[in-house]
């Protein structure tokens, strides 16, 4: 796993301040670059995991599919242990994660990927969808927060943009 040398919660926090998802600000070109790989399907590899991290089994059901969508293969974890085990013994390019889940909550989630130094970036699903549990959310490390069930135009756009700003970060990381 690579070390991010960027600190991902400090421009989660400003991306906040000034009310600009970056779900909303990645361009289309910035897409077609992160996606050309993971859609490559003549090179025989595996694609990129993504982990879905949910008991409930219509969420996990609608999150696999849009990471699938994306060109990511889906990983399946319904508590913070489970995912913790996820982390350690496979690469994982973004993670989409339930509020709640039975051992805990996706602030869990967030502290695991911020001691980790990761840069994975998560998504935060959540049934009520309230501004002030958005706010939250990215306060907490959540790359972005939506309410359930998503649209999956918007689903997908966040996991691209999430990938789009893991792979701007490890580029970053490795360029330093």
């Amino acid at each position: 796993m690579r070390v991010l040398r960027s600190n991902p919660l400090t421009e989660i926090k400003e991306a906040t301040l000034s009310h600009h998802s970056r779900t909303e600000n990645t361009s289309h070109g910035d897409f077609a670059l992160a996606f050309a790989q993971c859609r490559a399907t003549d090179t025989g590899s595996k694609p990129p995991n993504g982990l879905v991290v949910s008991s409930d089994e219509e969420v996990s059901r609608k999150l696999a599919e849009s990471l699938g969508q994306c060109g990511l293969r889906p990983l399946f974890a319904s508590t913070v242990v489970e995912s913790r085990t996820a982390l350690a013994e496979r690469e994982i390019l973004v993670i989409l994660s339930n509020e709640s889940l039975a051992d805990g909550t996706y602030e869990d989630i967030a502290n695991l990927l911020l001691r980790s130094d990761t840069g994975i970036p998560l998504v935060v699903v959540s049934r009520t969808g309230e501004w002030p549990e958005y706010l939250r959310a990215v306060d907490h490390g959540a790359f972005d927060y939506m309410a359930y069930p998503p649209l999956s135009e918007y689903l997908e756009r966040a996991i691209r943009s999430a990938l789009v700003w893991n792979r701007q970060n490890g580029e970053v990381a490795d360029a330093i």
